[in-house]
Formats: structure tokens, sequence, C-alpha cells
């Protein structure tokens, strides 16, 4: 056996790679948690576009049936109909952010006659956070826009 040099210095590895460690479990932790509720966050933009469609919808479902063509009651009523599709489904579970304010006006833009009963809709919604609540972010919010106008008749494409 040799003995070592007294100038040479002593080697241990033994644990250097501990500290880093941790580091890499946090880093590992945050990229899951990043692919997880980003997915959420997309789950959650459709999920508001479904509800700003179906308000704006029950908008347009607004019609007055005694006019000699197609036209929507009173903007009011409209915007009536439209906030309540959202309160109720805020009430039922859903993750709206229901504060009544969803109706977002008619506008003629997409009537091949040009009428204002193109009803548009907005709701925005919420849900919480899963991974990256270890970071301080405890929801995420979602945003979604939707259009629906009411239709008379059927046209050749509807025939097919």
């Amino acid at each position: 056996m040799t003995a070592l040099p007294a100038s040479a210095p002593l080697r241990r590895d033994d644990g250097s790679i501990a500290p880093a460690v941790p580091v890499l479990a946090l880093v590992l932790l945050l990229l899951a948690g990043l692919v997880v509720d980003a997915s959420r966050q997309l789950t959650a933009r459709s999920r508001a576009i479904a509800y700003a469609e179906e308000a704006a919808r029950a908008g347009a479902a607004a019609i007055e049936l005694d006019a000699p063509d197609l036209r929507l009651l009173p903007e009011q009523q409209v915007a009536d109909r439209v906030n309540a599709y959202c309160r109720a489904a805020a009430r039922s579970g859903g993750p709206v952010v229901a504060d009544g304010e969803c109706f977002r006006g008619t506008t003629a833009q997409g009537d091949p006659r040009g009428r204002r009963i193109v009803v548009e809709a907005h709701v925005d919604v919420v849900v919480p956070a899963t991974l990256l609540g270890i970071v301080g972010i405890r929801e995420l919010r979602a945003g979604g826009d939707g259009r629906a106008r009411p239709f008379e008749g059927t046209d050749e494409e509807d025939a097919e």
C-alpha cells in the first residue's frame, strides 16, 4: 500500500449530488404543474366559449313572433335573457363568474340581410389551479365570446 503524499488534497465525492436533488425535484414539479394547469386553462377557455355561445343562443331566441320579418325583441329583453342564462349557469355549479353582464350587444355583422339580430355574449370562468398552487397561483381564469342569430325558414344548404 502506498501512502499519499502530504501535499495531495483528499477527494471526497460522497454527498455532492445531495444539494441538487431538491432543486431538480422542484423544477420537475413546476414543469408538471405547467403542463397540468395549462391543460386546465385550455379546458376552461373552451368551457367559457361554450357558455358564451349558449348565452348568445338564449338571447337570439328572443324574437318578435308577431313581426312580419325576423327581428329581435327590444335590446333590454335580449340582454335580460343572456344575463339570466349566465346567472343560471353559475347557480347550477358551473365555473361561470356571473356578474350578470354577459351580454355584449347586437350587431348586423353575420346576418346576410344586414339586420341587427346577431347577439354577442362574453363569459368569464374561473377554475382552481392544481400544482401551480405551490408558487401562489390559486385560480385560473379564462374568457370566451359567443355569437348567435336566429334564422327563418330553410336554405338549400339546410335541406341537404
